[in-house]
């Protein structure tokens, strides 16, 4: 297997033409231009490793004919989910790839996902004709529709409790899988920060129903084909319930979720198999995504085979080489546990090393942290990046007695509260934006969770009242009904369980 060849572009790897349509370099770009040339934005959701995005360039995208009409009626924009988690948050049907149709005001018109040559052309036409038909009255409409608003309102905010803790705890077990471990009884995922809330569960309880289904997850984890058995590395995702099938696409985020798994697992347990399954993980990132000369780690390895019609199992790999701040800070906080759990100083030297770069490469003197950088910096202020680095800088701080790691983290905070605070309590997940027409801010539960985690940690080394009001803000934003945010509640249970455990 060819491993670890770099995509000059972002198009698919297999020979295409889509680089012949007239994509617009920025999201401004293309709303500018959409309100000058009076045209439809035709917005291109894709993932880096999504198949079926790589198929619509070499489709649809690769049609001379849908190319004439993308060029001369629309306003071609692409956005990859990875790069613009805030985008894919609003406008995502279901997964990749998602084509929305937007007028130049940001107002939804129509969406899909995968089409093959000739549907595609029949959407495009479709679109294009009501859009010409309707444009007046789209134009003074008021409001502004997105794909993926959320459906779960907020209730009366309302103190942190003990029986919201327990309602997390109960709805999250009752999604848990109990024969094959991981949750739900169909297509599997990583799940890693419900495994972690499960293991601070057990911790603070002695839930054995808790420490159970992650190690079961876990386990059956390494023992199936979502675990590369050649590479090393977890798979994405799986299409068998039983961790079969595997989607061939290893992410940083998830392999740094399920080693910061392992390790606690093996600090609860002392069993020397979850040491054994860190050092994997560690093994994989440093021989796969790590780049000594940032130095950082990459976001992602996709596989491709070399022959998709023969359906053989020869690979090539390609590399999103972006530098994703928010998924190297769970790296680096993984990597400082490491450290100190398995004894390897090594771990923690590459981490804080790893911490520097991100400080010096993807930050904003004024504006927080970027979300990621490749020949430059991109996105920032979004509210995930403050959290995790955050994290990150407190773990390093403690691990370390620096001090400008403590300094650094408490700018963030700052930043955070000045910049991302919700009026109605909680935080939005980015700042305000020249793009207000592109989906409105969101105040999501999973985010306030790990923000929430940031100022409690925060809160115990500088013992300041607004860092940890800066926690109550999060955490008392969210009641009601928490078995409606599934999974999403895994952090929030997590920070909500910190808090009520100092009282």
């Amino acid at each position: 297997m060819q491993t670890g060849r770099r995509l000059m572009n972002r198009f698919s790897p297999n020979p295409n033409l889509s680089h012949l349509i007239h994509w617009t370099e920025s999201e401004e770009d293309a709303f500018r231009k959409a309100r000058e040339q009076d045209r439809p934005v035709m917005l291109f959701l894709a993932a880096f490793w999504c198949r079926y995005c790589q198929r619509m360039d070499e489709g649809a995208f690769s049609d001379r004919e849908n190319m004439a009409l993308l060029n001369a009626y629309f306003v071609s924009l692409r956005v990859e989910n990875a790069k613009r988690p805030d985008i894919d948050a609003r406008y995502n049907l279901n997964g990749w790839p998602t084509i929305a149709f937007l007028t130049p005001n940001g107002k939804l018109l129509a969406a899909a996902n995968y089409l093959p040559s000739d549907e595609f052309k029949e959407f495009l036409l479709n679109v294009y004709m009501e859009y010409e038909q309707r444009k007046d009255e789209l134009r003074l409409s008021d409001g502004i529709e997105t794909v993926a608003m959320p459906a779960i309102q907020r209730a009366e905010r309302a103190l942190p409790s003990i029986s919201s803790l327990r309602q997390i705890a109960n709805s999250i077990l009752a999604l848990a899988d109990p024969m094959n471990g991981g949750y739900g009884n169909g297509q599997k995922f990583i799940h890693a920060e419900a495994n972690e809330f499960l293991l601070a569960c057990y911790e603070a309880t002695k839930d054995s129903r808790c420490l159970d289904h992650a190690r079961l997850t876990l386990e059956r984890m390494r023992a199936g084909p979502v675990y590369d058995q050649k590479e090393d590395g977890y798979f994405r995702t799986t299409t068998g319930a039983d961790w079969t099938q595997p989607h061939r696409e290893k992410l940083l985020a998830e392999q740094a979720g399920l080693l910061g798994n392992c390790l606690r697992l093996f600090r609860i347990t002392q069993r020397p198999e979850y040491a054994r399954m860190a050092e994997e993980i560690i093994g994989y990132l440093d021989t796969k995504l790590f780049d000594a000369s940032k130095p950082a780690f990459f976001g992602c390895e996709d596989f491709l085979r070399r022959d998709e019609d023969a359906r053989t199992d020869e690979f090539f790999t390609i590399i999103d080489d972006c530098v994703y701040t928010d998924a190297n800070a769970q790296a680096i906080v993984a990597y400082l546990e490491a450290g100190a759990i398995l004894n390897r100083p090594d771990h923690k030297t590459r981490a804080l090393n790893v911490l520097d770069f991100l400080w010096r490469r993807n930050r904003s003197e004024h504006s927080g942290m970027f979300h990621y950088s490749d020949d430059a910096s991109h996105a920032r202020g979004l509210l995930s990046d403050q959290a995790r680095m955050g994290i990150a800088l407190v773990q390093a701080y403690r691990a370390s007695n620096e001090v400008s790691f403590l300094e650094r983290a408490k700018e963030l905070a700052e930043f955070i509260l000045l910049h991302l605070s919700n009026p109605g309590g909680g935080y939005f997940d980015r700042g305000k934006s020249a793009l207000e027409f592109f989906g409105s801010r969101l105040s999501l539960i999973d985010q306030n969770g790990t923000t929430a985690s940031f100022f409690l940690m925060l809160a115990d080394v500088t013992k300041e009242q607004k860092h940890r009001d800066g926690a109550l803000s999060a955490l008392a934003a969210f009641s009601g009904d928490f078995a409606a945010y599934g999974l999403d509640a895994a952090p929030y249970g997590q920070a909500l369980g910190e808090w009520l455990s100092r009282g």
